[in-house]
């Protein structure tokens, strides 16, 4: 058992969406909702299943349909890092207020399966990923060779690095790193491989 994951490029930025079902149970949840297409519809199938709308931080191409899927999916928490509250509010697209606020150590249960809140600023001042026994959703922090840029607001180069490194690079080499942009790779491959770090 473990998790099934549908992954959505979408938009200018090819920001990815995912769509992760616990196997178990059948529950799902969406990460980064920055695509809100039929195609992701169908295969949430049922609006029950739907459990969790997860944000990994604040910029606007990873929660620009938040407030869709929360219309759409009336029973659904939405879960955003509580540090990244002051960058969410100042998009330029509106995002519902969190029902949840996440911070380092918290854990979001999805049936069988358990996603762990790791805090990794630098990117954003608060960003996090999300990690199970198996893979890691990292949204900007890591990517397949490269890693988040930090000349946006409250990014900040060093502390993106301490992350990657004390963070993200002290976890199990075979994880597999799902990103906010681009394809999957693993936790070893960026720690012999990634250039910027």
């Amino acid at each position: 058992m473990g998790l099934d994951i549908k992954c959505y490029p979408y938009g200018m930025y090819g920001e990815n969406t995912y769509l992760i079902t616990d196997d178990a149970t059948g529950f799902k949840a969406v990460i980064d909702p920055g695509y809100f297409g039929m195609d992701v519809r169908m295969d949430i199938i049922n609006n029950a299943y739907l459990k969790y709308v997860l944000l990994t931080h604040g910029h606007h191409d990873h929660l620009l349909v938040a407030k869709e899927y929360l219309e759409e999916y009336s029973a659904v928490r939405f879960a955003a890092p509580e540090k990244e509250m002051p960058l969410i509010h100042d998009q330029p697209v509106t995002c519902p207020e969190p029902t949840m606020l996440l911070k380092e150590g918290d854990v979001i249960t999805l049936g069988e399966t358990e996603l762990r809140v790791i805090e990794t600023p630098g990117h954003t001042a608060g960003g996090i990923c999300f990690a199970t026994d198996s893979e890691i959703f990292t949204g900007d922090t890591l990517f397949r060779l490269s890693v988040g840029r930090t000349d946006l607001p409250t990014g900040d180069w060093e502390t993106l690095v301490k992350s990657i490194t004390e963070k993200l690079y002290t976890l199990d080499e075979n994880l597999t790193v799902y990103p906010g942009h681009g394809d999957p790779t693993t936790i070893g491959y960026e720690k012999r491989a990634n250039p910027f770090v």
